[in-house]
């Protein structure tokens, strides 16, 4: 739209210029129109201006002195001289003044246009440069927690004020439906960015604070947009510190995470009208904690999906933010990664969570579907690999206690040593051995033991038994009897 106002001392010319502008084109909107270039200066704080077309010949200000004053105070306006004098000098004047055109009386209404076409064309074109180069710029803002003094001082926003919407929609075409809706009709000026795949926002300037009243037209012209998707819409407090650009971010996106736990297709929500979550996700999570550490050893899915089932039944009392929902689950994963040695590899090789996916899911129900379905994926096949190799399990482990016997066997070693907890070990190794991982290696020391005594006659006793992993003699000797029922003194004589 190019905003035009005309300064005339004549009503007929004036009167005439306006009426005929105005059914030219919608897009040439007269917002003003002034006997002297003294009442249009009066007036100029509360006009936003494009073009001014004035005479020259003018009681008070005439039109030579107008432009000197536009051009000091407001150089983005655009000036056309209109007058019936033909001197050069004139014209002359007028281009050193930085007028765009000098137009004679009679006005040649096509002149006119298509130099208004003209400034209209060239005031797009700069928009949509300023609009890119802006876009740059506040997706730093929007990143960077403490921007530096120098980036600020350089960054001017439009309008004094702005206020930041953020947009969530099942389908692209939801935001770009809405996004399109309200330049279409020009409720405020606004850029539009992509913050990543599903999140969107609009940073809406103003010249003063949003009002109640226009946040209810936003409303309404957004959601008749949307209506074939659904779209979760939250806005921010408006501010005028450009520093403030990523408060107002977060406020409007706490606002926006709130319509996960809505039923409705459409979502809008102000951030002043939230309850702030005061959830300590780490205290909520350690409820669980324990409980899912003891199914995830032993690899008990019905119980795992049970334990996540109730950590977002917490989440959904607490009503808990995207990104907070997001910090539980990792938290989740590492308690996965530590109980099972085999997880980290899958996890890697095959990440399915797609926390991008849950940062732009519509409800609470999709998230937890999300990661319980990609977590519980990896689950199986930690459990299908384990009951592939069960049995080769336990031979790595007794072929490293027969060639390790006199070494500290660590309980978690040996499980790490073939991907299994070491609850796990425990358990496949008594079921198949019959006996204890511990019970199996003091079996295979005492009867190296044996064989030192009967064959290696000049080794005393406390050195067979540190040679079998028992440095405290009395120890050795107290085993030893336990297990074979005498003395290894007793058991080296008999054997001579």
């Amino acid at each position: 739209m190019l905003r035009i106002v005309i300064v005339d001392d004549e009503i007929l010319i004036r009167d005439g210029m306006a009426r005929m502008i105005s059914k030219e084109n919608v897009e040439f909107q007269v917002v003003g129109i002034f006997p002297d270039g003294m009442q249009m200066l009066n007036k100029l704080p509360q006009l936003d201006i494009d073009v001014v077309i004035t005479d020259i010949r003018m009681p008070q200000i005439d039109g030579l002195e107008l432009i000197r004053e536009l051009k000091v105070s407001h150089p983005h306006i655009r000036s056309i001289l209109i007058s019936g004098f033909v001197e050069f000098n004139y014209a002359r004047e007028a281009i050193r003044c930085s007028a765009v055109d000098y137009l004679l009386k009679p006005i040649n209404k096509e002149q006119l246009f298509e130099l208004l076409y003209q400034l209209d064309e060239e005031k797009r074109i700069q928009a949509d440069n300023n609009e890119r180069q802006r876009s740059g710029l506040l997706l730093t803002l929007l990143q960077v927690e403490e921007p530096s003094a120098i980036f600020l001082d350089n960054f001017i926003l439009p309008y004094p004020h702005f206020s930041i919407f953020v947009l969530k929609g099942s389908h692209p075409e939801a935001v770009w439906h809405a996004t399109a809706t309200l330049r279409q009709e020009k409720v405020f000026l606004f850029d539009y960015i992509e913050i990543q795949n599903g999140i969107h926002i609009w940073i809406c300037y103003s010249k003063e604070i949003l009002s109640s009243v226009t946040h209810q037209i936003i409303e309404s012209y957004v959601q008749a947009s949307s209506s074939d998707y659904s779209l979760h819409v939250g806005t921010s407090h408006s501010y005028m510190e450009v520093d403030k650009i990523r408060l107002a971010y977060l406020e409007a996106k706490h606002a926006c995470d709130a319509g996960i736990y809505t039923t409705s297709t459409f979502h809008y929500a102000h951030v002043r009208d939230l309850k702030q979550s005061v959830a300590d996700i780490a205290e909520l999570f350690n409820t669980f904690r324990d409980s899912l550490i003891h199914e995830l050893q032993i690899l008990n899915l019905t119980g795992i999906m049970k334990e996540l089932h109730n950590v977002f039944s917490a989440v959904r009392t607490q009503r808990c933010s995207t990104n907070m929902i997001i910090s539980i689950c990792r938290m989740v994963e590492e308690t996965a990664e530590k109980e099972l040695p085999e997880f980290e590899v899958i996890d890697r090789g095959n990440n399915a969570v797609g926390y991008k996916k849950i940062q732009s899911s519509m409800s609470v129900n999709e998230i937890e579907t999300l990661f319980n379905t990609s977590f519980s994926a990896k689950l199986t096949e930690i459990r299908v690999q384990r009951l592939k190799g069960s049995d080769k399990a336990v031979e790595v482990v007794k072929r490293w206690i027969t060639a390790n016997y006199n070494q500290h066997a660590e309980l978690n070693t040996l499980a790490n040593m073939v991907y299994l907890t070491p609850s796990y070990l425990s358990k496949l190794f008594k079921q198949e051995i019959g006996l204890t991982l511990t019970d199996y290696i003091i079996e295979v020391r005492i009867t190296k033991a044996k064989q030192l005594l009967r064959n290696s006659l000049d080794m005393k006793v406390h050195e067979i038994g540190a040679e079998v992993g028992y440095v405290d003699p009395a120890y050795f000797n107290k085993l030893f009897k336990r297990v074979v029922g005498i003395t290894p003194n007793e058991y080296k004589r008999i054997s001579i």
